[in-house]
């Protein structure tokens, strides 16, 4: 039964999917490229030669740590580790379109902690294993790469905090919930303590979707539409609003889920266009003209495979099944939480509705802090390292409460 209406639910999103992203794909796709095409006559299909930044991605070492690889299960990892590698270890994990990279400022700033600062390039992404079948993405296998090698580099097998941002954190969310599940278990769960930077859980924003427009329709009955119309439309239009706001802010993400390589197309115009767009709120004193070139030779260095195996994520079952697993081995609280959580938001994110992000997330996490940060935007961790490192730093050695790490917590 499980089986059959997973399928149902599939088939259902995969429409929706398609639908949303032939709109999205004419406006913020077609239009536009044809526009510069045609009457501008720009080319822009140009890509620059980025061979010479190249050979900076995977040095040996380099002015925030020591370039290292893993082999986990015959497939080859890149990352890059500072600080104390006999301490306890710290796990970064990176988000779309970045790579280990994105970490620079944490594994300088945070070097002094005595603990084993590790940041890693992703399947898909860097100098990691890059396999382009949809398969290798779906979430046992993102999920597997975080527990080996955190097993791997860590002398308890344990990671005494996991930080995740964006994609990396959507896999943080659902690693804990997988940890702590073993911990319950059999005491093998494998993650002390959950940093998560501007990252949906999932659940959480899949069901306050479902909850507001439910909320929506009952606020719509027909006593109350017939007795008070313009209060009730007004009502049930302030629920769903946050809905239709994400929907929105995520067209990028139907845009790459559309066939015939149109989300490669589109990354790819304007030479890699969508990282200066991502970058564009990162302060200059904290990314360089350098630092973009860098960003955009990590899709060029292999003949630009990254760019579909970075836009599989997208793709693959791991955007609404990363806790399919929980529920088909018959867990009764799915995707829950129960070591110490500090979330750290932007409030400024331009993809993330944070309503339907936060609200109702102490349901699934209990020892939670949050932080709000309003003058920050997606990518906050380079956008304010400083402030992003002083708060990993309270929160791994705090001792008592948490909430009382910082100002905009709650």
């Amino acid at each position: 039964m499980y089986t059959h209406l997973t399928r149902i639910k599939k088939h259902f999103e995969y429409v929706v999917s398609i639908t949303f992203g032939a709109f999205f794909g004419v406006f913020y796709v077609g239009i536009p490229l044809l526009k510069d095409w045609f009457i501008k006559r720009e080319d822009v299909w140009r890509l620059e030669d980025r061979s010479d930044a190249i050979p900076k991605l995977n040095a040996q070492t380099s002015i925030y740590g020591n370039h290292k690889t893993l082999i986990i299960n015959g497939k080859t990892f890149h990352y890059v580790e500072a600080g104390n590698v006999h301490g306890p270890l710290i796990l970064f994990l990176h988000g779309f379109p970045e790579f280990w990279y994105s970490w620079r400022y944490q594994l300088d700033g945070l070097k002094d902690m005595n603990h084993h600062l590790v940041a890693i390039d992703m399947r898909g992404f860097g100098g990691s294993y890059k396999p382009r079948d949809l398969e290798e993405y779906n979430p046992d296998h993102l999920l597997a790469d975080i527990r080996s090698f955190i097993q791997e580099l860590s002398p308890n097998g344990r990671a005494a905090c996991v930080v995740g941002h964006d994609w990396g954190g959507i896999i943080a969310w659902a690693a804990a919930a997988q940890s702590w599940e073993c911990d319950h278990a059999d005491q093998s769960g494998y993650m002390e303590r959950l940093v998560i930077l501007n990252a949906p859980h999932t659940l959480v924003i899949s069901n306050n979707f479902t909850q507001k427009f439910l909320n929506a329709f009952y606020v719509l009955n027909l006593k109350h539409l017939i007795k008070h119309p313009r209060q009730a439309i007004r009502q049930s239009w302030e629920h769903v609003l946050p809905c239709f706001n994400q929907i929105f802010m995520s067209f990028y993400l139907f845009i790459f889920r559309l066939p015939f390589s149109i989300g490669e197309k589109w990354l790819m115009s304007r030479d890699l266009g969508i990282i200066d767009h991502c970058v564009g709120s990162i302060p200059a004193e904290h990314i360089t003209p350098d630092d973009v070139e860098i960003y955009k030779a990590t899709y060029s260095s292999d003949n630009y495979a990254s760019v579909t195996c970075s836009l599989n994520y997208y793709r693959s079952e791991a955007m609404t099944g990363m806790y399919d697993g929980q529920r088909a081995r018959g867990i009764k609280q799915v995707g829950f939480i129960g070591i110490p959580t500090l979330v750290i938001w932007g409030e400024k994110d331009i993809a993330l509705n944070k309503k339907m992000c936060l609200d109702n997330l102490e349901k699934y996490v209990t020892n939670l802090t949050i932080v709000r940060v309003p003058e920050a935007g997606h990518f906050i961790q380079q956008q304010f390292p400083e402030k992003i490192n002083d708060l990993i730093r309270k929160f791994i050695t705090s001792k008592g409460n948490l909430r009382d790490i910082d100002g905009n917590s709650n």
